[in-house]
C-alpha cells in the first residue's frame, strides 16, 4: 500500500526491554520547557526517542491521556476514550518490563497499571494482533506510534508517509515484524522519532519532505512536551 501524497519507508526501531529500559520525560516536571526530540535525547542522554502522547490544546504541556511517572502525575485523569496503557518501570521483578494494557480487553486493567511506576495512556491501534477500532475516514497523515512484537521488544514506529490510520495499521500487521499491540502516540510535523549511535543520528518526522534522514533540518524540529526514551 502506498501514500497518495509521497512513499517514504515505515521506520520501525525494536528494543529489547531486557537490556535497554524505557524512560518517560514531561516538560511540565524539567523546567516546563519542551524540547525537540534531539534535545531530550542530549540533555538526559538518551539513545533514541519517540513522542509519548498527543497533548491538551488548552495546556501544551499536559497530555490527552492519563500520564504517570512514579509520583509524578502530568494527567491524573483517565481518558475514557483511550484504551491502552503502555506500562513500564514495574514495582517488582513478577511483572513483565514492559507491557501495553488494554484496558477494553482486561478486566483487571486498572490493578496492573498500579503495580507499574510508568504510566502513558493512548489510543489503541491493535490489540492481541488484531485491529481494534478506527474506522476508514477521509484524513490522512504521518504518525508516530509505539508498540510490543510477540517477542516483548518495544517497537518504536513512524511513518513519514500520510495515511489514515486504519490503512496505516492494515500495513503494520501486513509486515513480518509480529506485531501484537501498538497505540497511537501523534500524528502530523511533531510526530518525531531520533535516534543515534555513535557518532551518527538519524532523525524521522510526520511529514513528507525532500531531507534524507541523515540530513535533515534538526533547527526545524516540532518542540515535544513529552516524550518516551530510551537509556543507554
Amino acid at each position: 500500500m502506498t501514500s497518495k501524497v509521497c512513499n517514504h519507508e515505515i521506520v520501525i526501531l525494536r528494543i529489547d526491554p531486557k537490556v535497554h529500559a524505557l524512560r518517560l520525560l514531561s516538560a511540565s516536571a524539567h523546567g516546563r520547557r519542551p524540547r525537540t526530540a534531539k534535545k531530550w535525547c542530549n540533555e538526559f542522554g538518551l539513545r533514541a526517542t519517540i513522542n509519548a502522547s498527543m497533548y491538551q490544546n488548552m495546556d501544551l504541556l499536559k497530555s490527552t491521556g492519563y500520564m504517570r511517572n512514579y509520583k509524578y502525575r502530568n494527567n491524573p485523569y483517565i481518558n475514557p476514550s483511550y484504551g491502552a496503557f503502555l506500562c513500564f518501570n514495574p514495582v517488582d521483578n513478577s511483572l513483565p518490563e514492559v507491557q501495553i494494557v488494554d484496558r477494553r480487553l482486561q478486566k483487571n486493567w486498572r490493578s496492573v497499571i498500579n503495580r507499574y511506576n510508568t504510566v502513558v495512556q493512548n489510543y489503541r491501534m491493535i490489540s492481541n494482533g488484531k485491529k481494534v477500532g478506527w474506522p476508514q475516514r477521509g484524513e490522512i497523515y504521518g504518525s508516530a506510534a509505539i508498540g510490543m512484537d510477540k517477542d516483548n521488544h518495544v517497537l518504536f514506529i513512524l511513518s513519514r508517509s500520510p495515511f489514515s490510520t486504519h490503512d496505516l495499521i492494515h500495513i503494520l500487521l501486513s509486515l513480518p515484524i509480529r506485531i501484537k499491540s501498538a497505540m497511537y502516540v501523534e500524528g502530523g510535523p511533531e510526530a518525531t522519532l531520533y535516534m543515534r549511535a555513535h557518532d551518527k543520528e538519524m532523525v524521522f518526522v510526520g511529514t513528507c519532505g525532500a531531507d534524507t534522514p541523515e540530513h535533515v533540518a534538526f533547527k526545524s524540529l516540532q518542540r515535544i512536551p513529552n516524550v518516551v526514551g530510551v537509556v543507554k
